[in-house]
């Protein structure tokens, strides 16, 4: 069926071509026997634009930038200046120290506590004692699974074509539906959950025995008193002294070239001289260019 419609297009396809040839073909062969004289639609001509030019002004440089330099000598005067012959001098003259003999009363053995201590007294008692504290275990129970089996859709039902051939080998197309395909697969399914349930443990305790003060220790404080002895010994009375004696420095007066002022050297620059200068500058190139006229002003 579908190769018959392709051929039935094909064929009227090809038929108005033919008759729209055809058509065009004594169309044509009136209009040799009509011909007319060309007539002109457009006409150029060719335009010269000239280059254009511009006066611009510029600042041209007439004498360089110079410098000169020009030395001045250096300046002096004579002056007394104060020169020092001798400089100061200073001089000591020691005064030994003075010494006596005295008694004095020296420490021969601190004065010293001690404690004499009395021991302290103990008994024993019994005391509860947690051996271990009250808590909770957990039991838990894991989930049970079972295994359960559900057919699933692998590839629904479809239509489709296929392509056959008949006794003398020509090719059928035929319209052919595709049955839905299945599978059967395996899955966990859960049956129960998990449980956890907590088992209470009481307290357990133990008497100890334990050593408690009865009556706790005294201390008795004993004072030995310091001794002393007297002995001799040298002792200072008058400190050795040390003399200054200052001699001053001795001066002269005397005469000196000074310099007042440095010879130095001065830089002497003249400015650059400029003049302004006008010129032609070209601002755009000349072309040249087709412009389109009428017929009848282009004489074609």
């Amino acid at each position: 069926m579908f190769k018959l419609k392709t051929l039935l297009v094909a064929g009227s396809a090809l038929f108005a071509f033919t008759a729209t040839t055809t058509g065009s073909a004594h169309a044509w062969g009136k209009q040799k026997h009509h011909y007319q004289k060309p007539k002109a639609v457009a006409c150029y001509k060719k335009v010269h634009h000239p280059a254009r030019y511009k006066t611009v002004t510029h600042r041209v440089m007439v004498k360089p930038e110079s410098s000169h330099v020009e030395w001045i000598p250096a300046k002096y005067k004579i002056r007394k200046r104060k020169v020092l012959i001798s400089p100061r001098q200073v001089s000591y003259h020691h005064s030994p120290a003075q010494y006596e003999t005295r008694v004095r009363r020296v420490q021969v053995h601190p004065a010293s506590v001690r404690y004499h201590e009395k021991p302290a007294k103990y008994k024993i008692r019994k005391r509860k004692v947690l051996v271990s504290k009250a808590r909770h275990i957990a039991h838990t129970t894991p989930a049970r699974y079972k295994t359960v089996h559900k057919t699933v859709l692998v590839k629904p039902a479809h239509t489709g074509w296929t392509i056959k051939h008949d006794k003398w080998g020509k090719k059928i197309h035929c319209q052919v539906e595709y049955p839905a395909v299945y599978k059967t697969v395996a899955h966990q399914k859960k049956i129960s959950h998990r449980r956890t349930h907590y088992e209470k443990i009481p307290a357990q305790y133990r008497y100890v025995e334990e050593r408690v003060l009865w009556r706790a220790a005294k201390r008795h404080k004993v004072v030995h008193p310091a001794k002393y002895r007297h002995v001799e010994e040298r002792v200072l009375v008058k400190h050795g002294r040390k003399h200054k004696v200052v001699h001053p420095a001795k001066y002269r007066w005397v005469k000196e070239k000074v310099l007042v002022r440095p010879a130095k050297k001065v830089v002497h620059h003249s400015p650059a001289v400029y003049k302004k200068v006008r010129k032609h500058v070209q601002v755009g190139h000349g072309s040249t260019e087709w412009v389109r006229v009428s017929a009848a002003d282009g004489g074609c």
